[in-house]
């Protein structure tokens, strides 16, 4: 796959690690967001990299709604698996996630199928959930542990059309153009998840 999506990954994938690799030893289990440590919160945007792997290479049907897949429970175990996955040495777990996703995504064609618990669809399609993962997980890393690193352009522009996206559908579009053009606050508690 060639275009401005794999840029983008590449680029949200380096920042994610980037930022990881800026975690000082102490930190991992300071508050990284909401009820998530650091080390939490690394392990579950490192699954945008595992995921795509897992989904392309090994893709699976779609879940029933309604499955225990998605309940609270099977999201928590999934959380605490991908901790496991991190091992001693998380930096140097999620900077290999980085270098296979990347690789995986630069020879794959874009209409490519992969299959997930949440449906069927082409990486094309897939990708740009992706980048908005690792760029606001790695925003979230530098925001809790105060660090100076700024997210690429291209990254933010990609994970900005995703979830402005997302808030279109949810018929919010409205509200959000207006308040990014200045005309008035965001609605409060407004979020694309």
């Amino acid at each position: 796959m060639e275009g401005p999506l794999v840029k983008a990954f590449g680029m949200a994938s380096r920042f994610f690690a980037e930022a990881v690799g800026l975690v000082p030893e102490t930190a991992w289990h300071q508050n990284g967001l909401g009820d998530w440590s650091v080390l939490e919160l690394v392990a579950h945007g490192n699954r945008a990299h595992t995921t795509l792997e897992e989904y392309l290479l090994r893709p699976r049907p779609p879940e029933a709604p309604g499955s225990s897949y998605f309940s609270d429970e099977a999201v928590a175990e999934r959380g605490r698996e991908a901790v496991a996955a991190l091992g001693a040495d998380p930096v140097r777990a999620v900077v290999a996630a980085s270098g296979r996703a990347i690789a995986l995504v630069e020879r794959t064609p874009a209409n490519t199928t992969l299959g997930s618990p949440a449906g069927t669809m082409a990486l094309g399609a897939y990708l740009p959930s992706r980048i908005s993962e690792l760029t606001v997980h790695g925003l979230d890393v530098t925001t809790a542990l105060g660090l100076d690193l700024a997210a690429p352009p291209l990254a933010l522009v990609e994970s900005l059309r995703f979830v402005t996206g997302r808030l279109v559908k949810k018929g919010e579009g409205q509200a959000v153009l207006l308040a990014l053009a200045g005309r008035t606050p965001l609605p409060p508690g407004l979020s694309a998840y």
